[in-house]
């Protein structure tokens, strides 16, 4: 059992003993190479995570663009945060007029489906 111990604690000398030889070698370069791994390491990320969210945002822009080119002949506007919160009353331009008007006259035709069929099939 002791022999075990001393054959471990031995390694962690000679372990120990090579990282002092490459820190006294290399210098200041090691730590150095430490921080810059660490500062790749948060770049990495943040990078990554970057690049989904402006691929999203450009994505959802290219939809908003055919958006307001298919509610252009409606009073449809998007305004500001800041102008919401001086007049809060221009919320009621936010409505879009067709796309409201053909999600109505969906549900109605879906609905009015769904109450036939199930007349006819006796549900």
């Amino acid at each position: 059992m002791f022999d075990r111990i001393k054959e471990t604690m031995s390694k962690g000398v000679w372990h120990s003993l090579a990282v002092i030889i490459v820190m006294l070698v290399a210098g200041p370069e090691v730590m150095m190479s430490i921080e810059l791994m660490a500062m790749v390491e948060l770049l990495g990320a943040s990078t990554f995570v970057l690049m989904y969210a402006s691929g999203l945002k450009l994505f959802f822009a290219k939809i908003m663009v055919n958006y307001n080119k298919f509610e252009r002949y409606s009073i449809f506007f998007v305004p500001c945060f800041s102008v919401l919160r001086q007049m809060p009353s221009l919320v009621i331009h936010v409505i879009p007029e067709r796309t409201l008007i053909i999600s109505g006259l969906s549900f109605i035709t879906v609905a009015m489906s769904c109450s036939y069929i199930s007349y006819f099939l006796g549900i």
